[in-house]
């Protein structure tokens, strides 16, 4: 056969170029006898496109576009092939559905049956022997198809070159020699994933399972490849997702509450009480408590944190937080409505306004006209109506309706509404209380009471949580009016005055104020002040002549003249003869001597009657646990104990309180220009002992139960109790918040086997490749470096993303030369060997395959020479002096000319190994030698997969299906 240019010849469709072959003879005229003589399955193929489904990693690895199928690649002169069990009638195996009939057996490299198909799964060979499943386990076969290793295994990897596999077995990890005896020490319980490469030491890739720390400190251990993404719903459950099978939903033990399976779960900003899975038909939507909502809509959008519009595909649903359909809504009134706070508005309808409310089934008509007035009312609803806008209705949050369709006269008044702690307060256009109303739809002043506070201040107060008996507000004299008495409003709306006092504030207003302090007030009479708690209770005599609100715990307190300080039982504190003074908290004031601009800050201790510093502190803090932060005039920060002696220098640029047991300091940085990211900062302990030493961008955030989290960037994690002891900082594990719950991700680590399966170069959590050729490289902070089997560094690669791809001679990396893809090559020295315009292959006998800008490719050699006159759509390494190229469509072999030697005329190739390669059409897959010559082809006919030799002879099944005859 006269060979062919790819650049220049002209190939037909497959049919005809096997029609040519065929005429003008040569080695493929074979195939006359090798088209089936019955007609094969029209639905069936022998070949699909490569898994491999990213065009430039096929080029990286020199992969062709498609694989075969019905025989697979040779591997150590051993070929797979599908073909009818050996063990079933073939009848049956013809009427088994989706080819469940068939086996994996083996053919050598002259296409011989070697290993009858017996095996419901196989591996290729490597190193002698091949993985092999049957009845369910798998195991280890030789060459000849007997078990070297008996199949007991969950899973089996291919043997490498080190002769060391990896099995599993009831979700545990272990390493095997061809004996199959267990290896090494044990994998740690929590592997979750092993690889072992090839390459001599072996590369060991180990991933771990995620652990959620509860809070009550129980572990909780995800399943094989779950990992945690975010909480969900009120019940301990977590959005999180399978390597292999996509997203589900998990319990708190880490157990499937919805099995993997959507490509996507994801929870809106604006409602989280429903997750939305994405499936191929569009969303199916998840209750908060794990379970599914049955309908797959279309679309679907949370219209705030009560609501969700879904489209099916004949209507458009309004849900409520469960996913139940509370409307159908057309067009319009979707178009219609108006979103105000957790309330909905359908505007659509003629005779009125009908308002959805959350937790109820039906909607609220109002009248037609009604719009939400203009201020936040947070979960209650008020409408306006008419040209001047007068408030008609108000809906309470468990969708009481005030006014609407039954005018209430007193609602026209309104012209301020504000929610305080839960209930809506109204009032008039003079700033006239007109009324409280609870999250019941209950109005809490009457008419009497409305009257009686005219004329009074209304002092809203800051109920604390769980106080439902606490005074709403306090009711102080107006300056401007003659009204005597003071007092509270409770908290059923009842007015307490008392005409004696003569006004009341809150002992500390400030949001510091904790415990019962929030609920002590000042009193002022006219015999003296005092403080009073909520009831009334007097707890400081009213016979001081006056008491400033409370400060970190301490008021200033006059009394006949004579300025002292109080705490909150009411015994006084003398104070130091000073300008200013300032309560820092626990009986210490900070004081300055003068008004003098920048005059400096000393300390004094009211409880002890001593000055613990003179005035020196440009700034000082909170003094608690018997510590308080201090600045110098120089701006550096420091600590200082309860005698005032240093216990942090003040060196640093910051100090930051974390909790009552653990501060943060930042040093200043090392020059004017140091970016805030780069910054170090340290933890200690209240007793100056070192928590965490300086450590990069230190990040700390505190949960709901006092625990501490810090964080670094170089992934470090400790998790803290709220004492300010470390309860877990586990090597090479990230600690991260998921709601509550601490979660565990202990990182991927990589280290190298001898034969023996102890470790030659010990784990790291650094990314490293493979050994080929004795060499391997290793990802470290400061860039790429090339190592020998003793893990020692040989060379620092140049800067760059670089790889060493299996059984390559060099490694390679991937850049972009103003937008234009480029290779660069680096040998076993490290040293710059080529640099190429394109993506190149791995390098292999001193070729790689260089896809050009274009997108066609050519071979290069170890100089980066390009070959002549060689230009295909793909191409693969020449392998056993062939090479597959491709023309169209279709793939051939050529020669180290880039001749073809084997005609374009299939759809799917393999690289020659032991002598043999495999090709495919749609209906055939064949073993050919490098002249071209078939030795074996797999065809499918009457419903089973058919094994034919170099002839027309079939090799298997031994006799056909009954219904081929007919």
């Amino acid at each position: 056969m006269k060979p062919m240019k790819s650049c220049k010849s002209k190939m037909k469709p497959l049919s005809r170029a096997v029609f040519q072959v065929l005429a003008v003879g040569g080695t493929l005229s074979m195939l006359a006898v090798s088209l089936p003589t019955a007609a094969a399955d029209a639905d069936y193929s022998c070949y699909r496109p490569s898994i491999i489904t990213d065009d430039a990693q096929r080029a990286e690895l020199a992969q062709p576009a498609t694989q075969n199928l019905c025989i697979r690649p040779v591997h150590e002169s051993r070929a797979a092939v599908f073909l009818p069990n050996a063990e079933q009638a073939i009848d049956d195996v013809a009427l088994a559905k989706d080819m469940s009939g068939h086996r994996w057996g083996f053919l050598d490299n002259r296409g011989q049956l070697v290993i009858k198909p017996v095996f419901e799964q196989v591996g290729d060979f490597h190193y002698g022997l091949a993985a092999a499943k049957l009845k369910g386990k798998w195991g280890y076969i030789d060459t000849a198809g007997k078990w070297a290793i008996q199949p007991t295994f969950d899973k089996a990897a291919d043997f490498t070159q080190v002769e060391l596999a990896v099995v599993s077995n009831a979700g545990k990890n272990e390493i095997i020699n061809r004996k199959g005896q267990t290896v090494g020490k044990p994998l740690d319980a929590l592997v979750d994933d092993v690889q072992l490469s090839d390459g001599n030491p072996a590369r060991l890739s180990l991933s771990y399972k995620t652990v959620l720390l509860s809070p009550d400190e129980q572990r909780h251990v995800a399943n094989d490849k779950m990992e945690v993404v975010q909480p969900f719903g009120q019940s301990d459950l977590f959005i999180a997702r399978d390597a292999d099978k996509g997203f589900g939903i998990a319990s708190q033990n880490l157990d499937w509450r919805i099995n993997p399976q959507f490509s996507a779960i994801t929870v809106s900003d604006n409602n989280s009480a429903l997750a939305q899975a994405k499936v191929q038909a569009g969303v199916q939507l998840i209750r908060s408590d794990g379970s599914l909502v049955e309908p797959i809509y279309q679309t679907v959008k949370a219209l705030n944190d009560q609501f969700w519009l879904a489209k099916s595909a004949d209507a458009t649903h309004l849900l409520d937080n469960n996913g139940n359909s509370l409307a159908t809504l057309s067009d319009d009134a979707v178009s219609a409505l108006t979103v105000q706070a957790e309330f909905l508005l359908d505007n659509s309808a003629k005779e009125s306004v009908l308002v959805y409310v959350p937790g109820k089934k039906q909607p609220i008509a109002l009248p037609k006209g009604s719009v939400p007035l203009d201020q936040p009312t947070g979960r209650f609803l008020l409408t306006t109506r008419g040209e001047q806008n007068k408030v008609n209705a108000i809906i309470s949050p468990d969708g009481t309706l005030i006014g609407g369709n039954q005018p209430v006269s007193w609602l026209a008044q309104v012209n301020n509404a504000e929610v305080i702690n839960g209930r809506l307060w109204l009032h008039d256009d003079q700033g006239q209380l007109l009324n409280i109303i609870d999250s019941n739809g209950k109005t809490l002043l009457g008419p009497k009471n409305a009257a009686l506070l005219n004329d009074y201040r209304i002092q809203p107060l800051n109920q604390p949580s769980g106080e439902g008996n606490s005074p709403l507000a306090l009711v102080r004299p107006d300056p401007d009016d003659s009204k005597p008495g003071a007092g509270f409003i409770r908290a059923d709306g009842s007015v307490q005055l008392e005409n004696k006092w003569q006004d009341i504030q809150p002992a500390d207003s400030s949001e510091s104020a904790q415990g019962g302090m929030a609920q002590q007030f000042i009193v002022k009479t006219a015999q003296g002040t005092g403080v009073i708690d909520a009831q009334g209770k007097t707890l400081i005599p009213l016979t001081e002549d006056n008491i400033a609100p409370f400060v970190n715990g301490y008021a200033f307190d006059y009394q006949d003249g004579k300025l002292t300080t109080i705490d909150a039982s009411g015994k006084h504190f003398a104070l130091p003869d000073a300008f200013e003074l300032q309560s820092v908290g626990n009986g210490w004031f900070r004081f300055r001597q003068t008004a003098a601009e920048g005059a400096q800050w000393g300390i004094y201790d009211v409880i002890n009657h001593r000055q613990i510093a003179a005035p020196g502190y440009q700034s000082v803090g909170t003094y608690a646990n018997g510590l308080a932060d201090v600045q110098l005039p120089n701006g550096q920060w420091g600590i200082i104990d309860s005698s005032g002696k240093q216990l942090v220098p003040a060196e640093y640029a910051s100090v930051r309180r974390i909790n009552d047991a653990l501060w943060q300091l930042t040093p200043p940085p090392e020059s004017s220009d140091e970016p805030v990211s780069s910054q170090q900062s340290k933890i200690i302990a209240n007793n100056g002992q070192v928590r965490i030493d300086l450590t990069n961008e230190l990040t700390v955030n505190q949960f709901n139960d006092g625990r501490i989290l810090a964080t670094s960037a170089e992934g470090q994690s400790w998790l803290f109790n709220a004492r300010g002891d470390i309860e877990l900082h586990e090597q090479q594990t990230k600690i991260s918040a998921v709601g509550d719950w601490v979660k565990l991700s202990r990182q991927p680590q990589v280290g190298y086997l001898n034969a023996q399966g102890i470790w030659q170069i010990q784990p790291q959590i650094v990314p490293s490749s493979a050994f080929v050729n004795s060499r391997a490289l290793r990802v470290q902070p400061q860039g790429t470096e090339l190592i020998d089997e003793k893990g020692v560094r040989v060379a620092a690669m140049p800067e760059g993303d670089w790889a060493l791809p299996p059984n390559s001679d060099m490694s390679v990396s991937y850049d972009a030369d103003e937008g234009n893809a480029t290779t660069r090559y680096v040998d076993a020295t490290g040293k710059l060997a080529i640099t190429a315009s394109g993506i190149g292959s791995l390098m292999q006998g001193s070729q790689a395959v260089l896809t050009k800008p274009d997108g066609m490719k050519t071979w290069i050699d170890a100089q980066g020479h390009p070959a002549a006159e060689v230009n295909f759509t793909d191409l693969g390494l020449i392998s056993e002096g062939l090479a597959f190229a491709r023309v169209g469509q279709d793939y051939g072999y050529v020669n180290a000319q880039g001749n073809f030697v084997i005609p374009p005329v299939f759809a799917a190739v393999s690289a020659f190994n032991s002598g043999v390669g495999i090709v495919s059409t749609a209906k055939m897959s064949m073993m050919l030698d490098s002249s071209g010559k078939p030795l074996a082809r797999v065809t499918h006919q009457c419903g089973v997969q058919v094994l034919y030799n170099s002839g027309s002879t079939r090799q298997w099944p031994q006799t056909m299906p009954v219904k081929c005859s007919q």
